[in-house]
């Protein structure tokens, strides 16, 4: 019997995995057939025993497989790079913010890069958790980033979970990442720290970051021509400067700072700058200075302010690597993608993941220009209707994360109908719903 029914994060559970430990240590095997562990967590102590036959095999740290150029080499030949901007703006720059740390791994289990606050990286450090060390099963026993890459799944590994011992302080999370071609596995990605590691959140926000980097990686890479292929069948080779990549892409949605990235890198842009970007973008035949006047100032009598800042955007777009602005009528010359632009595809053809990837947040949500404001309402009405109609369960809490839909009591019952009884979106949405209503638990 194993532990499948129980909580990871319940004391009674973490205080029999403790001695389960002390049985590890003493015997060296686990002997009890009713070993208090959930099952993937169970299989992955045994693979651990069978490559370190006790806990204390080791010191139970990580230790450095790649350093200095070895490690520059290794990052710069992984597709992770190609996308690095893609997973600031989505997980690391978020989960940093909340006092977590992430890691992006490759498929052999070598942490590529671990980024976090100073504090939190030297705690980690202390126990081998670094850019560099080998966090694979066989290496370290069981982690979160060990078990998805075993697994190919989703994991989560709390406190006395873990393998060692010097790990049980720590709680983590993480998932696998596919070549959007191949469908071999390419990487993991890892959030680690204190029990908010494996809060409800952080798992939907790890998959739905992971699809993205697939769908990036999709555009990026050239169809019909196979990566080369090294370590275990897992690609790693640069992405090739061609001009699919160097295509200007515009973030618009979620983002109190749009982001410009192109061939010259990533560029923060004002508000009005994004405002102007974007309707020109929405409007690739053209569009005039009095119509530009009317969706940014609500009048047309505006038009000399619009000519003077599409002057300024263009001398920002020449620094920064962006399209060519045009006139008579202002439009845009050379392709520019977009989140935005992405989304709403995603919308008009029903497909609520892709949406769920692309449309962060709201657009533009500093924004008071009408013409914005109009875009957000209709966008966010059409992704929340689709939701409503045919997403599922762990869909509709990633969208119950958002800022927007804190208060949306309609979405939370719908979580309620749809998710199964032991999900834990379930409980998540039944207690912020009471709160809602100002009922008690």
């Amino acid at each position: 019997m194993t532990a499948t029914g129980w909580s990871p994060t319940d004391s009674d559970y973490q205080a029999r995995l403790l001695r389960a430990h002390e049985d590890l240590r003493a015997h060296a095997e686990l002997r009890a057939t009713d070993a208090p562990v959930r099952d993937a967590v169970l299989e992955s102590w045994r693979r651990s025993l069978t490559a370190r036959p006790t806990a204390d095999a080791s010191d139970g740290t990580g230790h450095a497989v790649l350093e200095g150029d070895d490690l520059s080499g290794a990052r710069e030949t992984h597709l992770f790079s190609a996308v690095l901007p893609l997973l600031r703006s989505r997980l690391i720059e978020p989960a940093v913010e909340a006092g977590l740390m992430v890691a992006l791994g490759d498929a052999r289990g070598r942490l590529l890069w671990v980024e976090g606050r100073p504090q939190l990286i030297s705690r980690a450090d202390a126990m081998g958790f670094a850019a560099g060390a080998d966090w694979s099963e066989a290496a370290m026993g069981t982690s979160a980033p060990a078990l998805a890459l075993a697994t190919a799944a989703p994991m989560q590994v709390v406190g006395a979970e873990h393998f060692h011992e010097a790990v049980h302080p720590w709680s983590c999370s993480a998932v696998p990442v596919l070549h959007p071609r191949t469908r071999e596995l390419l990487g993991v990605l890892d959030v680690t720290g204190s029990a908010e590691a494996v809060s409800p959140l952080v798992l939907p926000l790890l998959e739905a970051t992971s699809r993205a980097v697939q769908e990036e990686l999709r555009a990026l890479l050239p169809v019909g021509r196979p990566p080369q292929e090294v370590h275990r069948g897992v690609s790693r080779r640069i992405l090739p400067r061609s001009p699919e990549a160097r295509r200007p892409e515009i973030l618009l949605t979620g983002r109190r700072t749009p982001l410009l990235r192109s061939a010259a890198g990533s560029s923060v842009l004002s508000g009005r700058h994004a405002e102007l970007l974007t309707l020109l973008h929405l409007h690739p035949d053209g569009i005039s200075g009095a119509e530009l006047a009317e969706d940014l100032h609500g009048t047309p009598a505006a038009e000399g302010t619009v000519r003077a800042e599409v002057v300024r955007l263009r001398r920002r777009l020449a620094e920064i690597g962006g399209p060519e602005i045009l006139a008579r009528p202002y439009r845009l010359q050379g392709p520019l993608e977009s989140d935005l632009s992405r989304a709403r595809a995603a919308l008009e053809r029903g497909d609520v993941e892709v949406a769920l990837a692309q449309c962060v947040g709201d657009l533009l949500p500093a924004s008071e220009a009408p013409a914005i404001g109009r875009l957000r309402r209709t966008l966010d009405g059409h992704l929340r209707e689709l939701l409503l109609e045919s997403g599922t369960s762990a869909q509709l809490w990633r969208y119950a994360q958002r800022p927007e839909a804190a208060a949306d009591l309609e979405v939370l019952m719908a979580i309620l109908q749809l998710a199964p009884a032991d999900a834990p979106e379930r409980s998540a949405a039944a207690a912020r719903a009471r709160d809602l209503r100002g009922e008690s638990g």
